[in-house]
């Protein structure tokens, strides 16, 4: 990912006012993080003289292109020029710790996949793993990316709390790792749909935290078609199990994995 400045500037400094410029400024970057183009959804901001700035991750060095812009994004970005203020964006960097963006010129499948330290984009390549901006995707129903992002937040809130194992923890769990889940059911159907406007195989991630022994493990049928889904060797160091009938992946379960390393 890429370190952004985006900034908002007062074209007439007699007329500023920093709650209105720190409001459209903010309704810009909501627009952006709905799109895809701005991940993550709190950013630190920077007032100086009449411009107000913040400091925001992309998936690419290119996110904040106009090209991009969603008809939300074109919106907000009108409202600021009708209110005389100057909106400029400014590439800082590649940010040392994020993932990068998948570059793959054809990708043969996506996965949606993401955890609860995640700020990425969570569409993933199949064949690289890297992330694919939101963008890159034909928008949802909602004209944007709303959608997929509530489902995103939903898996982060399970996965913060099971990773606690202090409140909800066999509850959050079951959400992330049963394909009956609310969860799952969600996440399965914006699969579906995401499979139709890109024409690429999507899968979904079944997580895997517990499981009785090892060889209990290895014999764990796929739960949506029961068919034998253990791969011949484990897929991108997490991903044992895939069903192409189902588009489901899934993991031995960590707990018994762990407890089998050497």
């Amino acid at each position: 990912m890429y370190v952004n400045r985006v900034s908002a500037t007062s074209a007439n400094p007699d007329k500023y006012s920093k709650d209105s410029v720190l409001d459209a400024l903010q309704t810009v970057l909501a627009a952006l993080h709905m799109n895809g183009q701005v991940c993550g959804s709190e950013w630190p901001m920077l007032a100086s003289g009449e411009t107000i700035s913040a400091i925001v991750l992309s998936p690419e060095a290119q996110s904040l292109d106009a090209r991009f812009n969603s008809k939300y994004v074109a919106a907000a970005m009108a409202r600021c020029e009708d209110e005389g203020l100057l909106v400029t964006f400014e590439v800082l960097g590649e940010d040392a710790e994020s993932p990068r963006a998948c570059l793959c010129p054809d990708p043969s499948a996506y996965v949606l996949f993401t955890s609860y330290i995640s700020f990425a984009s969570p569409i993933r390549c199949m064949d690289c793993f890297h992330q694919v901006a939101m963008y890159r995707m034909k928008a949802m129903a909602s004209g944007e990316f709303y959608e997929l992002l509530s489902w995103q937040s939903d898996f982060q809130s399970c996965d913060s709390l099971q990773m606690h194992c202090t409140v909800l923890e066999k509850q959050t769990t079951r959400e992330m790792s049963d394909i009956d889940s609310s969860l799952s059911k969600t996440g399965l159907a914006h699969c579906e749909t995401l499979a139709a406007s890109s024409n690429r195989p999507f899968y979904y991630y079944l997580y895997r935290g517990h499981g009785r022994s090892l060889h209990a493990e290895l014999e764990r049928r796929c739960p949506g078609c029961g068919s034998d889904w253990k791969l011949a060797s484990q897929f991108h160091d997490l991903f044992d199990f895939k069903c192409d009938r189902c588009s489901l992946l899934s993991n031995v379960a960590f707990d018994v994995r762990w407890k089998s390393a050497p």
